[in-house]
């Protein structure tokens, strides 16, 4: 497994600034949230994509293990330590792993403190989320993390190229990103807080544990409208060649 090299992580508010009326596209995310991850995963494909958030307690490790679809996972909180084939890999705030069916891992948490992760799985139809090495096969994680957040989505397209955008969000209270749009869907989870969602079908809000999806083409504004920060966790799959954000 290998780092990817298009890993970023930052806590910096974006302050990209546009004039009215006048569309402006950028690889960036949009303003009104301080993105804590933002990763990128390029030409991924599947029919299902599973997202979590997921906890190791200090000393907890998975079994052995693979998943039926190709992986992709950041840790946002800690170390977490790979071990396969024989070999050990730590990871850090803001780096960034690959997990491929049929290669055999334990995951976990060597240090002292508790780490966190965000994963995506991409999933063929009808494939197992996770085998262990003695052949047990499940939709389930492995023993070893704590779960979060986990939300199932099902892909009815996807092109045949695409990038796949992993971020994880804080919206700071009564703040807003401008209207805008993205190259791709975008899979939303909120992870604490509440999050207001404006766009031509009106306004909803979404609780915790409660997800959206955003869809290239449409124009929404975003933000929490409450008086203590709300968190998300987001997936994009965007095309080849087109920005991940727009706004308007």
């Amino acid at each position: 497994m290998k780092r990817h090299a298009t890993v970023v992580c930052t806590s910096a508010l974006l302050t990209v600034a546009l004039s009215c009326g006048v569309l402006f596209a950028t690889a960036q995310t949009p303003q009104g949230a301080n993105v804590i991850l933002n990763t990128k995963l390029d030409a991924a494909a599947s029919t299902e994509l599973v997202q979590l958030v997921l906890d190791f307690a200090p000393g907890a490790f998975t079994p052995s293990h693979t998943h039926g679809g190709l992986g992709y996972v950041s840790v946002l909180e800690g170390e977490i330590t790979v071990r396969e084939a024989g070999k050990e890999q730590k990871y850090k705030v803001g780096e960034s792993w690959k997990e491929l069916p049929g290669v055999y891992a334990e995951v976990g948490n060597a240090a002292a403190t508790p780490a966190r992760v965000m994963a995506t799985f991409l999933l063929p139809k009808g494939a197992a989320l996770t085998t262990t090495h003695t052949g047990t096969t499940n939709a389930q994680l492995p023993p070893g993390p704590t779960t979060v957040a986990r939300s199932n989505f099902d892909l009815a397209s996807l092109p045949s190229s695409f990038n796949l955008h992993q971020l994880v969000m804080e919206f700071p209270a009564n703040s807003f990103t401008p209207e805008h749009t993205h190259g791709g869907v975008g899979f939303v989870t909120v992870l604490s807080g509440q999050m207001l969602v404006r766009d031509k079908n009106g306004e909803k809000t979404f609780k915790t544990g409660e997800t959206w999806r955003e869809m290239p083409g449409e124009y929404a504004v975003v933000g929490n409208a409450g008086t203590t920060p709300a968190r998300v966790a987001v997936t994009f799959l965007v095309p080849a060649g087109s920005a991940l954000t727009t706004n308007r």
